[in-house]
């Protein structure tokens, strides 16, 4: 197997930024979605209503599953050792 040359790095390296390109443009566009909005000459401010704090005696909930990434890791650290180890047997034996 022959190293690609300078031309097939530089198009491979093309077609990877244009298909990243594409996959990302349209998300980066949805980051700013409004702004064209009507400017109110009424004061904004006058329509906000206090709130006030409650104490909590829990943190609250964020929704990570902490477990489930920690599974994810062990599993990818696992994998990354039966890889190395597989690698250095096969030279060994070679």
């Amino acid at each position: 197997m022959s190293k690609p040359s300078f031309k097939q790095r530089a198009t491979r390296l093309a077609v990877a930024s244009g298909i990243a390109f594409v996959a990302i443009a349209p998300t980066a566009a949805m980051a700013y979605p409004g702004t064209d909005t009507p400017n109110d000459p009424s004061d904004p401010g006058a329509a906000v209503q206090g709130t006030t704090a409650t104490k909590s005696e829990t943190l609250p909930f964020t929704g990570g599953d902490v477990a489930g990434l920690a599974a994810i890791g062990a599993g990818a650290v696992l994998a990354g050792a039966v890889i190395v180890r597989q690698t250095r047997r096969n030279k060994a034996v070679v």
